[in-house]
């Protein structure tokens, strides 16, 4: 049974199968040819989930264990055509709202995955790049980036603490809020980046003092928060040219509250 999209720019054709147990079937609809986003992932990041759709499915027996929103299991069957082919249990649940609830569970599940600092940034089934070069890597992207113009100024890069595992694509939909467990349903971004990024990545997705206060006790339960004031202008500009929370979305993307400044 198709599924419809959820958005025009949709990465993925989804259908639900019918049988006693039934499976999420995900086929990869859009590639970096065609795909800002996924465009921007390979350049920034050196991962292509078309050219390591095996890999993919492997993530999650990676991810450090006991999760607050455990990801859901992939498995990798083939492609049609040319596209990866996933499915995914079929769960019972709905994408929650951005509220105080998810904030609370974003906090220790980003203080789970921060725990751990990982070899560099990019991909473990791709390129792996050193921390080093982040600054260089992020400048030439934005310099090169056809959508550069959407920036009046070209920011700094300073030199992150260490890298993390983090998703890009960072919204309350990539969950699903169950009855007896939330779950992480929409991984196959996940990238491994500065940790400051991913920081600056949650504060763009927070929309009140209150998600910033639940966020801000559950992570600081395990770890302070630095000082993002240096790193937030760059990051921002790169979610930007990703086009994270849509096309040309300046103001909401540059001028977003910022809600761990303290």
């Amino acid at each position: 049974m198709p599924l419809p999209l959820r958005w025009q720019d949709s990465a993925n054709w989804l259908w639900r199968s019918e049988e006693a147990s039934p499976q999420l079937l995900k086929l990869a609809r859009r590639a970096p040819a065609s795909d800002g986003f996924w465009w921007g992932i390979q350049q920034l990041f050196g991962f292509d989930r078309w050219r390591t759709p095996e890999a993919l499915a492997r993530l999650p027996s990676t991810l450090p264990s006991r999760l607050p929103l455990s990801p859901l299991p992939m498995t990798f069957i083939g492609r049609l055509g040319n596209a990866p082919l996933w499915s995914l249990p079929w769960c019972s649940a709905t994408p929650p709202p951005m509220n105080e609830a998810l904030a609370a569970r974003l906090g220790a599940q980003l203080a789970r995955l921060h725990r751990q600092a990982l070899p560099g940034f990019g991909h473990p089934a791709s390129d792996v790049f050193p921390l080093s070069s982040w600054p260089r890597r992020a400048r030439q992207f934005v310099e090169t980036h056809p959508n550069r113009g959407w920036l009046a100024e070209l920011p700094s890069w300073p030199l992150p603490s260490k890298a993390v595992w983090s998703l890009p694509d960072l919204r309350s939909d990539q969950f699903l809020a169950g009855v007896q467990e939330w779950r992480w349903s929409d991984w196959e971004a996940l990238v491994w980046a500065p940790l400051e990024w991913d920081l600056c990545l949650l504060e763009l997705v927070l929309e009140s003092r209150a998600q910033r206060d639940a966020f801000v006790a559950a992570y600081r339960r395990h770890h302070a928060i630095p000082d993002l004031s240096g790193y937030r202008p760059g990051m921002r500009s790169l979610a930007l040219l990703l086009a994270l929370h849509g096309e040309r979305a300046t103001t909401r993307t540059l001028h977003h509250p910022c809600w761990l400044k303290d």
